[in-house]
């Protein structure tokens, strides 16, 4: 197999680009090294001035301040946060109105009053607006009565019970309940002992004589035995004897009866549901509002210093002397001057490596050309939409795949790119899908086609 495709050589523009920041840091050294040195006098008053810049001691987390954008005073009892904070602007007054909502637990006092500063105004305490919320807690109920009645007729009971009815329960609850009629259920209250004569009637037909010995003395009926009380004749059927009807047979109507006793019901217990929605008036939190007005701050006016203050530094003041000769401070003009060189040497530098980096960016691969499907990577290509060519003729003809980088598939979605193999070339239209676009092109074959 052939070497890979050598297309691109080392970046010479990359090597410049590292050459020129080296140089120019080394410029920037050299100069910072060459500045005159500050004297003591001038060192010190700097240091009184300016300042200082050093990288601050690592503190713990539980030290550090909590951020606030105010600063009220610190009030003696435990301080509340508002649930809302709002500015507004009514008729030239500024307003800052805090909401804060207390639980029962929580007292007014715990709000906080002190005045603060924001963005150039003082805030002060105008008045706190107190509003006690309140809701309903519903819930279903059902409550069960009894009534006594005399029979068990259910429409007869019905008329005996309201349609609806008023509750009121322990806890504060109430509402309107309404009458279940399939709710309703009728069972006997009790029982009694009751005595009674039980009598029974017997027809006995078709007797020769009107003879009481052919009547029973007793029978028995519903289990009870009755004893013969009386016995009524009747003539069932005549015959003519000497001109004269003479009874031939006869009818016995015979009435029995007995002392007795049976249990009879004293009444019925029918008792009935009624059903409903009660509800109860429950206190929530308060509302609290705080409104602070605020004041425009002045701006008190900053001293403008003189040209000799700005460049000159104020001497230090020493016991006059005739043999100490006069300190004379170089001008700090100078100083700022050699100071600010290295800063723009490194801006210069930091810009070059930028410059750089794009040029490196630019020339970068953005095709990878694969064997054996996607496995083996045998070389490495560039194309953009002035070049959409990929020239695989340096390797051994057969089936190569090609993989496009997704930000050079989206800029060439829609246009043609040519794989050529020598003599032999092959075309395809990016289709760009979000991902690194794959192409396999099989030369043998002579096909080309998008693998997913």
């Amino acid at each position: 197999m052939r070497r890979p495709i050598p297309r691109f050589r080392p970046k010479l523009l990359n090597c410049a680009a590292l050459l020129i920041c080296v140089l120019v840091l080394l410029c920037g050294l050299s100069a910072h090294a060459s500045a005159p040195e500050p004297d003591v006098q001038q060192t010190e008053e700097r240091t009184a001035q300016v300042p200082n810049t050093a990288e601050p001691l690592a503190i713990e987390p539980e030290e550090l301040p909590a951020p606030s954008e105010e600063s009220p005073a610190q009030p003696e009892t435990p301080e509340l946060y508002p649930v809302d904070v709002k500015t507004v602007f009514t008729d030239g007054t500024r307003q800052i109105i805090r909401t804060y909502i207390l639980t029962p637990e929580q007292t007014p006092t715990d709000i906080p009053r002190g005045g603060f500063s924001r963005d150039g105004w003082n805030y002060s305490l105008t008045e706190i607006i107190e509003k006690r919320t309140s809701g309903m807690e519903t819930r279903n109920h059902t409550e069960t009565v009894e009534i006594n009645t005399d029979t068990h007729e259910l429409n007869e009971i019905i008329k005996l019970l309201a349609p609806t009815m008023e509750y009121q329960s322990e806890d504060g609850y109430s509402g309107i309940l309404a009458l279940d009629l399939t709710s309703l259920n009728c069972e006997p209250a009790g029982y009694r002992n009751s005595s009674f004569t039980a009598t029974a009637t017997r027809e006995y037909p078709h007797l020769s004589n009107a003879d009481t010995s052919l009547i029973p003395k007793t029978i028995t009926d519903n289990g009870r035995t009755l004893t013969l009380e009386g016995v009524s004749w009747e003539a069932q059927r005549y015959v003519n004897v000497d001109y004269e009807d003479v009874p031939e047979s006869y009818r016995a109507i015979a009435s029995y009866s007995a002392n007795s006793s049976r249990r009879v019901v004293t009444g019925f217990i029918t008792t009935a549901e009624y059903s409903g929605e009660i509800a109860r008036t429950i206190t929530g939190d308060t509302v609290y509002t705080a409104y602070f007005e605020g004041s425009e701050i002045d701006p008190a006016p900053k001293p403008m210093p003189t040209p000799e203050q700005a460049q000159t530094p104020e001497p230090v003041s020493e016991p006059e002397s005739a043999e100490s000769p006069a300190i004379i401070a170089p001008p700090q003009s100078s100083q700022r001057g050699s100071s600010a060189f290295p800063l723009i040497l490194i801006c210069l530098a930091a810009l070059a490596a930028i410059a750089g980096a794009a040029a490196s960016f630019m020339k970068r691969h953005n095709v990878k050309v694969y064997r054996n499907g996607f496995d083996r990577l045998v070389a490495k290509d560039k194309i953009s939409t002035k070049n959409k060519l990929i020239d695989l003729s340096p390797l051994d003809s057969g089936c190569f795949g090609v993989e496009i980088d997704k930000y050079t598939a989206k800029s060439l979605t829609g246009q043609t790119v040519e794989i050529r193999h020598g003599t032999s070339s092959l075309k395809h239209k990016i289709a760009y899908e979000g991902n690194a676009y794959r192409i396999e092109a099989d030369f043998g074959a002579g096909t080309v086609q998008a693998i997913y």
